[in-house]
């Protein structure tokens, strides 16, 4: 998270080194600068349910729920782009969720890495990829695939990946429709990617585009659009509606949605930025087969996260950036062959994720 445009185990060694193992593979989101403005420092009990309850629905685009970052990499021609290539790691920890019979935690680590290429004054390319790993510990008794109680980590090893291309075309030259110096832009993303338990990579691979109308001005910058993505399931296409809403009140201020929801940030100082954001993030895999689990399971983990935050911009090359708060609801779900296996909804909880960004 950027401030303007533009959760490993426990011993914090191994969740370090599984940083720097995914590193070697990966990718970052995209923002950048207008021209003109200084850049800133950067942003209830569980019980089982029977498996035959139909799964609740977000009202909201469930592709920005998905992904909070995705939405807001859609990249605008004549935006500063200082640094060419950025790379972003990423830790995360969500401690002792209670579900009521057991106790889960969520330990986390991501690497990203981006890549800018201005094609001439009205166009831009950026290439992004990324690897990330999620270990779910369970403390207690559960039964998240409905074959009966069992004790400890009913989950193996589950990644993530992603690549994905972006382009951007300035329609507008001079000629402005509201206000001058506005610029309309036709944006454009095609990716692939794959969320998945060890072994079953292929199985959670999907692919999509995004296609946005892009207007900025000084102090607003929009994006409307569809994207659309194939399912997981199998179920052909999701098509939904893409927005991204930046807005510049003040040159220290900036309020923009992250994903289903809102983040505003305050510059301090030349240095440090400070964030409040709340929004939706879910994060679905392709499980592996199991023994008396019929056809292709899938896990969604999903949460409403309010918190805020710091970063501190150390030199113009690495910056280091806070954000904890409270997970206010949450519920994991699994589902094989559109039945639900189980449902489990936690209590509030906490959230802590540190975030690094280098810019060589």
């Amino acid at each position: 998270m950027h401030c303007r445009p533009g959760p490993p185990r426990a011993q914090p060694l191994r969740l370090l080194g599984s940083v720097a193992f995914a590193l070697l593979w990966v990718g970052a989101d995209a923002r950048g600068t207008p021209a003109g403005r200084p850049e800133p420092a950067s942003v209830s009990t569980s019980e089982p349910e029977p498996a035959s309850e139909p799964e609740s629905e977000s009202p909201l685009p469930r592709s920005q729920e998905d992904d909070p970052e995705n939405v807001e990499t859609l990249i605008f021609p004549q935006v500063r782009y200082r640094d060419a290539l950025r790379v972003r790691l990423e830790s995360g920890f969500l401690p002792n969720n209670d579900f009521g019979s057991v106790d889960v935690s969520l330990y986390s680590s991501a690497a990203r890495i981006r890549l800018t290429v201005p094609l001439g004054d009205r166009a831009v390319l950026q290439f992004t990829g990324q690897m990330g790993y999620s270990h779910y510990d369970f403390s207690g008794t559960s039964d998240l695939f409905g074959t009966g109680p069992t004790a400890g980590d009913p989950l193996d090893r589950l990644y993530s990946s992603a690549l994905r291309i972006q382009g951007a075309y300035r329609l507008n030259q001079e000629r402005s429709l509201i206000v001058a110096g506005e610029a309309w832009s036709l944006l454009a993303a095609a990716f692939a990617r794959s969320r998945w338990e060890q072994g079953r990579f292929g199985k959670g691979l999907t692919g999509g585009g995004a296609l946005a109308l892009g207007y900025q001005n000084e102090t607003v910058r929009i994006a409307l659009g569809v994207r659309l993505e194939n399912e997981t399931t199998g179920g052909g296409v999701r098509v939904d509606p893409l927005v991204t809403i930046r807005w510049d009140p003040t040159e220290r201020i900036t309020v923009r949605n992250r994903g289903v929801g809102f983040q505003i940030e305050v510059q301090l100082t030349p240095s440090i930025a400070t964030f409040a954001a709340g929004y939706l993030k879910s994060q679905s895999y392709r499980l592996a087969n199991r023994a008396g689990v019929p056809g292709d399971a899938i896990l969604r983990d999903r949460m409403l996260r309010v918190g805020s935050g710091f970063e501190w911009r150390i030199n113009r090359h690495l910056r280091v950036n806070l954000e904890a708060g409270v997970v206010a609801s949450r519920e994991i779900r699994v589902r094989s062959d559109g039945i639900n296996l189980s449902l489990m909804r936690a209590d509030p909880g906490g959230y802590l994720t540190v975030r690094l960004t280098l810019r060589p």
